[in-house]
């Protein structure tokens, strides 16, 4: 029995092994295969000369397929009919018309990162297949980098163009370029395999990728001079927008009853009366004679229809404009609040309080004895007294004396101002503190230029944007070094920007593709300038070029 026993364990054990070994384990892979395709021959060669034929082959190590092709490569010089250009198993198929190349050309296709393998999807990277219709291949290299002229800082994915016809000066309007290529990131791009010519050089921003310059909607740069090549070259160029030809009003807004805005496609001064001159007491338009394109227009009594006459050329007839306006059906809550110039409770020196309203005020009833301004000091609170006026339909400046550094208190009770309506404010109380010059910094610059000229010298910050600026304008017999001092400073980090301010007139302008006009030349000091409270920092700046 014991003997029975023994045999059925065994058999049970040998049952349980082969039921072990006869499971399924996943095979242990290996490393992801991350090669690309390698090239192994090409019929006929790369850089065939004498070439006349009708169809490549490209033939790799493993299959491979093509990947955004269509964005991918670029063939220069361009070919009048595109080629067809497909995968099969291990080969790349290219069939072209021959007898449209041109003589003694040697053309250049590059695939980008359009060749990859066809498991993986590794890409060949800026694999290119190159060959000549004459007896020599060019060689001759063009390096560059593109800036915004504004800015100077790269311009990435910019169409670099070149054309081989120097005598039409409207190419980029209406010629796709013959040879071509995309800056980097880096706003940087190069051209291999060029030819012993001249050519004329643009950059366009090519937004609906016409290869093609559509105007001011686009950024557009170019070579002052025909580009020369007797050896490989190295250019810069400066991309900028044009300035519309024509100014026009591209739409108008109405926010609300009472306000209506004209929207330009560029600042202008415009002059502007209403259709019917007896309602010229009922529209006011916000800093009137100056160069804007937003502009605003508050009006009362005039329901329906806006009609007003509007020029933007003084020597052309004022055109006429109908303005549909909103019901006035605005809750009366929408006009009891206004704002103070107190950003981030601080309000600038020198600066005085104003108080900026949405709607047409009644500049003839106020009462101020419900406008209360306290100082406080330690725990204590002193009434300064109120005076003011309006310096517009809808902004109160208030007159009384402050200093700087100081902390108050600014409440206005109901009822102390009113709209054209009757409504009155809400009750606003305001807690702000005076900027004192303790708390900002002084900045001189000591800067050498090389061209006697005209000159903006601007202290910009990361934005962009300028905090101070200085204008100097060097003569024949004066000297090229000048000191600019910028006093109360706000601490931050900023940087010096020089502008070359060409024809005098105290801004930065664009350029002018037709006129062979750059945009004026823009350079920022290298280091960066940190300005701290109560501090002075001085930075000597050389432009040598």
């Amino acid at each position: 029995m014991r003997k029975l026993f023994a045999q059925i364990l065994l058999v049970l054990g040998l049952i349980t092994c082969v039921e072990r070994c006869a499971q399924i384990v996943p095979l242990g892979g290996g490393k992801r295969d991350q090669t690309p395709p390698k090239l192994i021959e090409a019929l006929p060669a790369n850089k065939s000369t004498n070439f006349k034929s009708n169809f490549i082959v490209l033939k790799f190590d493993e299959f491979v397929q093509l990947k955004d092709l269509a964005n991918q490569l670029v063939i220069t010089p361009t070919l009048k009919t595109p080629p067809e250009i497909f995968a099969e198993e291990k080969k790349i198929n290219i069939s072209l018309k021959s007898d449209e190349l041109l003589p003694n050309t040697t053309y250049r296709l590059f695939f980008g990162k359009a060749i990859a393998d066809m498991h993986e999807g590794n890409a060949l990277l800026n694999f290119e297949y190159i060959f000549s219709t004459g007896s020599f291949v060019d060689s001759l290299k063009v390096k560059g980098k593109i800036q915004d002229a504004f800015n100077t800082k790269a311009a990435e994915n910019i169409l670099i163009a070149i054309y081989t016809e120097l005598q039409n000066d409207s190419l980029p309007y209406n010629k796709s370029p013959e040879y071509y290529t995309k800056s980097s990131e880096s706003g940087e791009f190069t051209f291999n395999y060029l030819p012993y010519k001249s050519f004329k050089v643009y950059g366009i921003q090519d937004k609906n990728r016409n290869s093609l310059y559509d105007g001011e909607t686009e950024k557009i740069a170019f070579l002052s001079s025909d580009l020369k090549l007797i050896s490989d070259t190295n250019i810069q160029l400066s991309i900028f927008q044009e300035e519309a030809a024509k100014t026009f009003l591209k739409k108008t807004n109405n926010p609300y009853f009472g306000l209506t805005q004209l929207i330009l496609n560029k600042k202008a001064i415009i002059k502007l009366q209403p259709l019917n001159l007896n309602e010229a007491k009922n529209i006011h338009e916000t800093k009137p004679g100056l160069e804007k394109d937003t502009v605003s227009i508050f009006y009362k009594t005039i329901q329906d229809t806006l009609g007003l006459l509007f020029s933007l050329n003084p020597l052309k007839q004022a055109d006429t404009l109908k303005i549909a306006l909103p019901r006035d059906n605005t809750a009366k809550k929408k006009f009891r609040t206004f704002t103070i110039n107190t950003p981030g409770d601080k309000l600038a020196l020198d600066d005085k309080i104003r108080l900026s309203f949405l709607t047409w005020m009644d500049t003839t009833k106020k009462d101020l004895s419900k406008v209360k301004l306290f100082l406080k000091e330690d725990s204590l609170r002193k009434t300064l007294p109120i005076s003011g006026k309006w310096t517009s339909v809808n902004i109160f400046e208030i007159n009384t004396n402050i200093k700087e550094g100081n902390n108050y208190v600014l409440k206005t009770d109901s009822n102390a101002f009113f709209d054209m309506k009757g409504f009155s404010n809400d009750t606003i109380r305001s807690v702000f503190k005076t900027q004192s010059r303790a708390e900002t910094g002084k900045v001189t610059l000591k800067v050498l230029l090389n061209k006697k000229q005209n000159y903006i010298i601007q202290l910009v910050n990361g934005q962009d944007q300028i905090v101070k600026q200085s204008f100097i304008s060097l003569s024949l017999s004066s000297s090229n070094a000048a000191t600019i001092n910028f006093t109360d400073v706000p601490p931050g980090t900023y940087q010096a920007k020089i502008v070359f301010d060409d024809n005098a007139n105290k801004k930065w302008d664009t350029g002018r593709l037709i006129l062979k006009q750059q945009a004026e030349k823009v350079v920022y000091a290298s280091k960066q300038i940190k300005v701290l409270a109560d501090w002075e920092i001085e930075e000597e700046i050389l432009i040598k070029d």
